[in-house]
């Protein structure tokens, strides 16, 4: 029983949910920290590809660390895509 109790702990802190007190059995909250990772998965994956980020890879990572992936994806800036264009003029009109 020790075994299922470290794990609803480590998957509860990964997801969040186990930082709001929630006092019920072990595989109760196994269960439910496994159900909210599984809903904010794709949203996570979303959001990381609207950042222009990988959303396959952010979306794994969801499934993982649930509201800290989902935070971490919120907090990142999009990447730089190298230097801004340059204004380029038009050519002169040949006469």
């Amino acid at each position: 029983m020790q075994g299922i109790e470290t794990w609803a702990t480590a998957l509860g802190l990964a997801s969040g949910f186990g930082l709001m007190g929630f006092k019920e059995s072990p595989l109760n909250l196994l269960v439910t920290s496994a159900v909210i990772n599984l809903a904010l998965a794709p949203l996570t994956a979303v959001v990381a590809r609207r950042r222009g980020r990988s959303g396959a890879i952010w979306g794994l990572i969801g499934l993982f660390f649930g509201m800290w992936a989902l935070a971490a994806t919120l907090l990142l800036m999009a990447p730089m895509k190298g230097a801004p264009p340059k204004q380029v003029s038009p050519p002169p009109r040949a006469a």
